[in-house]
């Protein structure tokens, strides 16, 4: 097992990075962790459109009060947030 570990640092500059290449955000994935409510407090006149301005940057997730005020809502927010960086 030595023997295998000291190879592989050795060739480590030989070494190819093989990761899972990443898919890309959908405007279904966010809408499905909206509140789906179409109250247009946002701006925008449905969940769904909020959901493409959001990837398209037109939107912050600040502008959907629901979901910032329902305590209930947390563990939607927080995914939100780690899904668009």
């Amino acid at each position: 097992l030595v023997d295998a570990i000291n190879a592989t640092w050795d060739s480590r500059h030989e070494l190819i990075a093989i990761t899972a290449p990443k898919r890309s955000l959908r405007p279904l994935d966010l809408w499905a962790l909206l509140p789906q409510t179409n109250c247009k407090v946002c701006g925008a006149a449905t969940c769904m459109a909020f959901a493409f301005g959001l990837i398209q940057q037109q939107y912050d997730l600040d502008e959907c009060t629901p979901l910032i005020q329902e305590a209930a809502r947390a563990a939607q927010l927080a995914s939100l947030r780690a899904m668009l960086g």
